[in-house]
């Protein structure tokens, strides 16, 4: 594209150097740059990319687009703009042909069950015959194939970048997590989003946010960008049950559908029953009643499978036919899975790393429960520590814990564990730093009947340590590697 035809979509910058004629690519990582590219020099929550513009530039890029002046060799030209980030999401939208625009954007936010939600509606939309793509915490998703991501909603150049591969894969519905950091960082500047959801709001990242109030009004812009063209067909599925929807059914004119419990809402169950194998029950619904079986656990994850049946009917597919595909669906990983049904105890991972969701995770494990409940949870590092000694009083719901740490960072591991550990309200614990060998004490505790639930990072295959580095590390495979060595696997017969 021509790099004068780019710049002249700027009203207000300064224009320093060299400006090569024509750019074709975008991007924040020096490491990414080679000639044509663009590189932003975006100043992160960690990293200011304004100290990699040297390596940038002896990788090939000839354009920087800064807040900031620097001096550079001839033959390379900078842009100093008030904001680069949101100038870096107009760029990419004209360098990669405007991707969303082709595809069903369905974005999901809330504190819970974003990833949950979104793999069911990308899983969903391929029993539709849809080719789908999903965009999250478990990584990014075209169809089967799936490739690693960085975070859960990636920063605006990379984010644009999946969507132009998407388009060049034939990809019809793109689903992806929308976090509070992303929505707050303009991450998500420039997508125009036909389905937005909202799962639910409670307390978390308030050492980024400071308050509930910014991390909920935060959240809140998902909707109001929808912005105001009623020519363009749009919907907003809220929680009936959670205050915030409240607010944010007023912050769009778009037609909202709801989902909850109560019998005020648009979407609701009735006639549960459950199992540790799955759910069955009535789905109520605006075009009558329909019967599901359902693979998931909990009532949690009915919520989460209502948002996804309704983003599949607002796209115009027939609730029978979204129902039926209900029943062969798989669960996510990571989320609160049974690892192997093999064993005499019963083994479950899940994310749950909120007082909510663990609260939750617990409450829905109890009745299936024949022998005792032990839980493996520790804190994360450099995290808002005011939610710890939730963490611990509802831990204490289990009959024996292991405390320990999850991603630490530079955090004192031992401080991690004490500031849970005030929390507890019985002294049925122990306290192990080392992460795998705090799962092994829950295996060796553990005896037929009982169930060990390992809480807080799911399938996530590392842990950060100190300095950040990120550590190779899987709760499921280091607690099926115990469970089968005390077992004498595979061997062993129920």
């Amino acid at each position: 594209m021509k790099t004068e035809q780019l710049i002249s979509l700027l009203k207000i910058k300064e224009i320093y150097g060299d400006l090569p004629d024509e750019v074709t690519d975008i991007t924040v990582d020096s490491r990414e740059v080679k000639p044509g590219t663009i590189f932003v020099a975006l100043k992160g929550i960690e990293t200011d990319g304004f100290n990699y513009i040297d390596s940038a530039v002896e990788n090939g890029s000839q354009l920087i687009l800064s807040d900031r002046k620097k001096d550079l060799p001839e033959g390379v030209g900078l842009i100093k703009v008030k904001d680069p980030s949101k100038v870096s999401a107009l760029f990419a939208e004209y360098l990669y042909d405007f991707p969303h625009e082709s595809m069903t954007m369905v974005g999901v936010t809330g504190t819970n069950g974003k990833t949950t939600v979104s793999t069911m509606i990308h899983n969903l939309s391929i029993s539709m015959a849809k080719k789908s793509a999903y965009l999250g915490t478990n990584g990014f998703k075209i169809n089967e194939d799936t490739y690693p991501s960085l975070n859960t909603t990636p920063e605006t150049t990379r984010l644009h970048k999946r969507l132009k591969e998407a388009v060049e894969r034939e990809t019809e519905v793109f689903t992806m997590e929308v976090s509070s950091h992303a929505l707050k960082l303009g991450r998500t500047f420039g997508i125009d989003f036909d389905i937005v959801i909202f799962t639910n709001m409670t307390q978390d990242h308030l050492d980024f946010h400071g308050t509930m109030e910014d991390y909920g009004f935060t959240k809140g812009l998902l909707f109001s960008q929808l912005g105001q063209d009623l020519k363009k067909t749009k919907y907003v599925i809220l929680n009936d049950s959670d205050p915030w929807s409240d607010k944010y059914r007023s912050m769009t004119p778009h037609e909202v559908v709801t989902f909850g419990f109560n019998e005020s809402a648009d979407f609701y169950p009735k006639n549960i029953e459950g199992s540790l194998e799955g759910t069955t029950f009535t789905l109520v619904t605006p075009e009558g009643e329909y019967s599901v079986k359902s693979p998931f656990v909990g009532d949690y994850n009915i919520e989460n499978l209502m948002c996804a049946i309704i983003s599949e009917w607002l796209q115009g597919y027939d609730l029978e036919r979204i129902i039926a595909a209900v029943e062969d669906m798989k669960a996510v990983s990571g989320r609160l899975e049974v690892l192997d049904n093999r064993l005499p105890f019963n083994l479950i991972i899940d994310f749950a790393h909120t007082p909510d969701a663990l609260e939750k995770v617990i409450e829905t494990i109890q009745p299936f429960n024949t022998g005792r409940l032990i839980t493996v949870y520790g804190m994360t590092g450099e995290r808002d520590y005011s939610k710890a000694k939730d963490m611990g009083r509802i831990a204490s719901m289990s009959d024996y814990v292991v405390l320990t740490v999850d991603n630490p960072g530079n955090d004192d591991k031992n401080m991690l564990i004490e500031i849970v550990e005030e929390g507890m309200t019985h002294n049925n614990y122990e306290k192990e730093i080392d992460r795998e060998q705090a799962i092994k004490l829950a295996i060796d505790y553990a005896q037929p009947g009982d169930t060990v639930f390992l809480a807080g990072k799911g399938r996530e295959p590392y842990q950060i340590m100190e300095n950040h580095v990120k550590e190779p590390h899987r709760d499921d495979l280091i607690a099926l590697n115990f469970a089968y060595e005390k077992y004498n696997f595979p061997g062993y017969e129920n």
